[in-house]
């Protein structure tokens, strides 16, 4: 109780600063709305959305009693990407199909982003096909032995078939499902837009005071920004004037962690599961510490 009282009276205090800073400083959260925006409507939607629909519509009317209840997340989440991993083991885990310490242990090897993504959006700011598929190799490489960090001994709580029982529509129109599987996808594509705005809003007044010209260099100014949000750290770097190695494993790193706007969104997503923000961000931060590592020794030998 006393932890989720501390969260709250952050989030509350967060809220009174983001307010007192509209008014403040109105041309700052504009520029960073409108950025968060462009980001979204270019980088996120076209990418994203329809894998939110398709693979959520295919959860509704598939066959999927035949994939084991730990491997569901992480296929659903590598179709769809950031951050339905933590929908799916946030449903499950309150829904009593895992225990917390379970739904953990789904979730170090689950919340990830999907192929698109990576070899789409972040291949495109590295500017090189072998690069983005270190990243994701790096990235879903370093999900498996995230993976091994919070295993756990406990036994699933049902049955793998009885999953199409909870997570199922239980209407059985296509097009019902349809149509609540497009709904599910915007809401949870506005969810994304929600956070990239906070988080933008927040670099843009970083940036406004001066806080990324204290570190020692334009890389690591862009690596700063990527733990803030991801997107734009991963573009930051691919046009910094360093080499592809280093950006391949630095951006390998920033894809893995997500950023902070990638883990609030999950948090968001698996709200009410007890899983919360500090779990979460310990998945992350290991994770990326894991994927970095691989990337920049994988540099060695194929770039």
């Amino acid at each position: 109780m006393k932890r989720q009282g501390l969260e709250n009276k952050l989030i509350m205090a967060a809220s009174a600063f983001f307010a007192a800073a509209m008014v403040v400083f109105p041309a700052v959260t504009e520029s960073g709305s409108k950025t968060a925006i462009v980001i979204w409507a270019n980088s996120i939607i076209p990418i994203l959305l329809p894998f939110f629909i398709f693979s959520d519509f295919i959860r509704r009317v598939g066959n999927l009693e035949r994939i084991p209840l730990r491997i569901y997340p992480f296929v659903i989440a590598f179709m769809s990407g950031y951050p339905m991993g933590a929908k799916i083991v946030g449903d499950l885990t309150s829904l009593k199909y895992f225990t917390n310490e379970e739904g953990k242990f789904v979730l170090s090897y689950s919340l990830i982003t999907g192929p698109a993504f990576i070899i789409g959006t972040a291949g495109a700011f590295l500017g090189s096909g072998k690069a983005a598929a270190v990243v994701a190799a790096s990235h879903y490489l370093g999900a498996v032995l995230n993976g091994f960090l919070y295993r756990c001994k406990g036994k699933k709580r049902l049955k793998t078939t009885d999953i199409t029982e909870s997570t199922h529509c239980s209407s059985p129109s296509y097009m019902d499902s349809f149509t609540a599987s497009i709904i599910a996808g915007f809401k949870a594509m506005a969810v994304i837009l929600a956070y990239l705005i906070l988080f933008m809003i927040g670099m843009e007044l970083l940036e406004s005071i001066g806080v990324f010209g204290l570190f020692p260099g334009e890389p690591w100014s862009a690596f700063a920004k990527g733990i803030i949000e991801m997107t734009v750290g991963a573009n930051m770097i691919g046009l910094c004037n360093i080499s592809i190695g280093l950006k391949t494993a630095l951006t390998a790193f920033i894809v893995s962690f997500g950023g902070l706007s990638v883990i609030g969104q999950s948090v968001s997503m698996a709200s009410g599961s007890g899983l919360g923000f500090g779990t979460i961000l310990q998945i992350k931060l290991t994770h990326g510490l894991i994927a970095g590592s691989v990337a920049a020794a994988a540099v060695f030998f194929l770039l």
